[in-house]
């Protein structure tokens, strides 16, 4: 199965080998990684969509690929990531699944991440997820905007592990919703 999920315009799907080179250039623009310590290569990218996709091809659910519906232009990225206890964070609430989004400069401000976010959050409770978080740096306003409009909980913040050394993105903020 490659599509999972499908909105009035998106679809969420499996990711395609096509996906890579867009979401590489995506990946590589100094503004939409802007609350990431860094950019990513070609081979870095290359190596997460593999890892998205043997994720999604095991459990049927995971970081989707979304594309436009009516041009099937690929826009970016919404889904869940399980994050494990023992893993790099020290949330008391692990092990537990993050909701998150990347999407392409070109389609921000149309409400698509919330309309992605949302349609995750109803497949995630037909799967028997019960409850989703989200993270992200304190200065990300507009994914602190979808959270909310998501209805879901600022409960902390916190300094996150891997930009300890970059004071400007250090700050995180820890979102919370039962489904």
């Amino acid at each position: 199965m490659d599509q999972y999920i499908e909105t009035k315009r998106l679809i969420l799907r499996n990711w395609k080998d096509e996906d890579i080179a867009p979401f590489q250039k995506m990946n590589a623009n100094a503004e939409v990684r802007r609350y990431f310590p860094d950019i990513l290569s070609y081979e870095a990218t290359k190596n997460i969509v593999e890892q998205m996709k043997t994720v999604i091809d095991q459990y049927h659910i995971g970081l989707f690929a979304v594309e436009l519906k009516e041009t099937q232009t690929f826009i970016g990225m919404v889904g869940l990531n399980y994050i494990p206890k023992g893993s790099i964070m020290s949330f008391p609430e692990l092990p537990f699944y993050e909701i998150g989004w990347r999407l392409d400069k070109t389609v921000w401000g149309n409400g698509l991440a919330t309309e992605a976010a949302e349609a995750v959050l109803t497949y995630a409770k037909e799967k028997g997820i019960d409850e989703v978080y989200s993270f992200t740096s304190e200065i990300n306003k507009p994914s602190r905007r979808v959270m909310e409009k998501l209805e879901m909980e600022h409960i902390r913040d916190f300094l996150h592990p891997k930009v300890i050394h970059d004071e400007t993105l250090a700050a995180h903020v820890l979102y919370y919703k039962s489904l």
